[in-house]
């Protein structure tokens, strides 16, 4: 399995759907761009990826400021616990951020093609799969 993006092939939407049913083609973005995405409503998808995004983080920074406030006035190892807590959150929210526009694009055929107008997605498939959609 060979990564290819989308400068390099140009793969409908019926013809991604299609790939990744045969176990041909898996799709992938990177952290970086899903959280430039997260941050620009033009670009969400119709699913609600970026409603639980937006909440995680909620609950992250409620969580720290919470344990915050209980360093204070409970005891000082409140924050080892809160920021412990709010790492692990933030990390699961982020990869899982990812993972909820991959699995958009399979269903939102117009996300998907917003996106590829900005090189977001990657594919990864052999040779022989690409061969028919290399860009001239």
């Amino acid at each position: 399995m060979v990564s290819f993006s989308c400068q390099e092939v140009d793969i409908s939407h019926s013809k991604l759907v299609e790939l990744r049913q045969a176990g041909k083609l898996n799709l992938g973005m990177s952290q970086l761009d899903a959280a430039k995405i997260a941050n620009d409503p033009r670009y969400a998808p119709k699913t609600t990826a970026n409603a639980a995004f937006k909440f995680w983080n909620f609950v992250t920074t409620a969580g720290f400021f919470y344990a915050v406030y209980l360093s204070f006035t409970d005891a000082w190892w409140w924050i080892v616990i809160g920021l412990f807590g709010c790492m692990v959150v933030f990390r699961a929210n982020k990869k899982g951020h990812t993972q909820n526009y991959l699995d958009a694009a399979f269903v939102d055929e117009e996300f998907y093609e917003k996106l590829i107008m900005h090189n977001v997605w990657l594919f990864q498939m052999s040779e022989e799969d690409a061969a028919p959609f290399y860009r001239k």
